[in-house]
């Protein structure tokens, strides 16, 4: 899969932060759009397409998919009503990713359904998919993979430049923002046209009150409670 590409060269830079990220970065709001489509040997295309909600507040990171009312409800009835024990969906709650200034990372999952925060320990990570890569979390790409990316003149906005990397058959292409601190755009694509991958962020204005400040009332938990 595309996106599984993708995620592999994103997350396997090792290298030292590069000047193109700051270690304050300004406090930002967005959306994300992400279009993945891969053709198949049996010539069927498959496309996933979907949103989230992101912010970034000092060492705060809260992201959440957008999913339409009517199907969250739908999901949520049919889970709630099944007999037995619980599992955590985590997929249909906000993550929320903070760092303290020693760097350790916390990372827990505000589920507005059920008014529950659940909290996930280092050694579960793995259950919800978690990797604790926090340039990558706060820059949504680590800004050192640009380090190995050829800088382009093309056309662009303001304060942000296009970068480029051919490996095999594959071409990626990032729009980094120096002003934002992140890329607002990435694209990957095969250069046979059969697999591509694109996430395009668009800005908007900061809430006037953070998420994390209205989990007041909130029944905390811990991953392992929902555990058979």
């Amino acid at each position: 899969m595309m996106r599984l590409v993708l995620s592999l060269w994103l997350l396997g830079s090792a290298l030292a932060f590069p000047l193109h990220a700051d270690d304050t970065p300004p406090d930002l709001a967005a959306r994300i759009s992400y279009h993945d489509r891969v053709t198949g040997s049996d010539g069927i295309a498959r496309e996933s397409i979907w949103q989230e909600k992101w912010l970034r507040v000092g060492n705060q990171v809260w992201s959440q998919r957008l999913i339409p009312l009517p199907l969250a409800r739908a999901y949520h009835a049919t889970h709630d009503a099944t007999p037995g024990h619980k599992h955590f969906t985590h997929q249909m709650a906000a993550r929320w990713v903070s760092r303290s200034d020693e760097g350790e990372l916390q990372l827990r999952y505000a589920d507005s359904w059920h008014n529950q925060l659940v909290e996930v320990p280092l050694e579960e990570y793995g259950q919800v998919a978690f990797k604790p890569d926090w340039p990558r979390i706060r820059h949504l790409i680590n800004p050192a993979l640009l380090d190995g990316m050829t800088p382009l003149d093309e056309a662009a906005s303001e304060q942000a430049r296009w970068y480029e990397k051919r490996e095999g058959n594959q071409r990626t292409r990032i729009l980094w923002s120096s002003r934002w601190q992140l890329p607002l755009v990435v694209e990957s694509a095969s250069l046979d046209g059969y697999r591509s991958y694109r996430m395009e962020v668009t800005l908007k204005p900061l809430p006037k009150s953070l998420p994390w400040q209205q989990l007041e009332g909130y029944q905390t938990l811990d991953l392992r409670d929902f555990f058979d």
